[in-house]
């Protein structure tokens, strides 16, 4: 391996002998310039005051100010089944900054940059991971880690996180659940304590922001595994029943704020059966995928194809058949280290929503669940480019396929961007999907 990796470095290009700090500069510079691009029509959104801005963000919690008393309510109530304090402080303090004014720019411009900063964490995470694992050339780590960056500021499928303010929670949890991410990375380095407990405090306040966080603990056991860590170790586990307990309790949390707004597990709420959860849980996986892959017909909303009490339509009988056999047919495929860490990633990241536990949930799929998600596909995508790069006889073949994949990327982000401008617009999507779904049906019938 060693000399295979001394190989590669002698013959790489000039440009790839920049030093790391230069890297870093230029990934971000690239960062920067692809989400301006890409997202610029979110500078001038409104809110989305017919759908949840007007009470995710638009409330007495973001209006009364930073006093105590303000504070103590935004940590201990739930607000209409939900508990995110964190999320609800940045609002408030995005309030008070913007001169107690809703000024819709302002809170825009916060979640393009929480969006940023979210990738640089992502491209830091990959580049920490490839370098710790001691399987890859310096060329390779940075061509693997700046893709999945590169390729989450621009994806499509994270706009409705980025261009809706009510989802902005979905950046925040991001934002420390990478940063905790990164942070592991320091306490395997040093062993030291102090890194761990900054571990600690990181996840407790992704959670803070969306309960889609519960999952860390889980994230920190598959990085053990990819760096072959020996799980047999005691030691290893001491240092995870902290994070798991505390996950555990915050999914209490999550049921009792849900129960306390009449739906979820712990609530008399009316739930689909168990074997339907499984198709929908089938079917979920199969879209997240694909959507990931190759982004196309996104839409704000992807209602369930059937209400509680009626049989599913029999178009999605399939997906738990299908699913079974893609995954015994490439069952060498998947098993290959780094191809089990980017699916495990992938599924681990998306366990919370995939309804086999009975949550509030309206819509079968929903575009920001994906947000964290999709680093596993993306990691994917950039692995096998690397392997492709690296290659004389597709080196050619596969830049051109790059341009055109990034720049079909791109184009889609910024005109769907331009879809979540203001209630009126968000609308007209749903109109357009529904004629759609109208003429489709009759021609069937005929």
């Amino acid at each position: 391996m060693n000399t295979i990796a001394e190989s590669l470095t002698k013959r790489r290009p000039s440009y790839l002998s920049l030093t790391n700090k230069q890297w870093i500069f230029l990934s971000i510079s690239l960062f920067t310039a692809a989400i301006v691009f890409a997202y610029n029509p979110v500078f001038s959104h409104q809110f989305q005051m017919h759908w949840d801005d007007q009470w995710v963000v638009v409330n007495f919690y973001t209006e009364n100010g930073l006093t105590m008393h303000n504070l103590r309510e935004i940590f201990t109530q739930y607000y209409h089944g939900q508990y995110s304090p964190i999320a609800q402080l940045s609002y408030t303090l995005l309030y008070a900054a913007a001169g107690s004014v809703y000024e819709p720019g302002w809170f825009h411009t916060y979640s393009l940059i929480v969006h940023l900063l979210n990738v640089v964490l992502t491209y830091l995470f990959i580049r920490n991971l490839l370098t710790y694992s001691k399987n890859f050339t310096d060329s390779s780590i940075q061509t693997i880690s700046f893709f999945t960056a590169f390729i989450m500021a621009i994806h499509p499928f994270l706009v409705e996180a980025v261009a809706w303010m009510a989802a902005s929670k979905i950046l925040l949890y991001s934002f420390f659940y990478l940063w905790g991410l990164n942070t592991y990375f320091s306490y395997l380095k040093s062993k030291k304590v102090i890194y761990l407990i900054a571990v600690y405090l990181l996840f407790a306040l992704s959670f803070g922001a969306k309960e889609q966080a519960v999952t860390f603990p889980a994230c920190l056991l598959l990085i053990d595994y990819i760096l072959k860590r020996n799980l047999k170790n005691r030691a290893v586990w001491l240092e995870k029943i902290p994070f798991i307990l505390t996950s555990l309790f915050f999914c209490y949390i999550t049921l009792v704020s849900q129960k306390s707004n009449g739906v979820g597990m712990l609530s008399q709420m009316k739930t689909y059966p168990f074997h339907q959860n499984l198709i929908f849980a089938c079917y979920s996986v199969t879209e997240y995928f694909a959507k990931c892959l190759i982004p196309s017909r996104l839409n704000f909303i992807y209602p369930f194809p059937n209400p509680v009490g009626a049989p599913v339509p029999s178009r999605f009988l399939i997906y738990p058949f299908l699913l079974p056999v893609i995954i015994v047919a490439l069952f060498d495929f998947w098993k290959k280290r780094w191809v089990a860490f980017a699916m495990i990633f992938f599924v681990i990241h998306l366990a919370v929503v995939l309804h086999i536990v009975p949550i509030s949930r309206f819509a079968v799929v929903a575009d920001r669940y994906a947000y964290i998600a999709s680093i596993g596909v993306f990691f994917l995508i950039s692995y096998y480019l690397d392997i492709a790069i690296r290659s004389v006889k597709y080196r050619n073949l596969t830049v051109v396929a790059l341009v055109f994949y990034l720049g079909y990327l791109g184009n889609y982000t910024y005109r769907r961007s331009k879809v979540w401008h203001d209630s009126d617009t968000l609308k007209k999507e749903l109109n357009d999907l529904y004629n759609k779904r109208n003429d489709f049906e009759e021609k069937n019938k005929k």
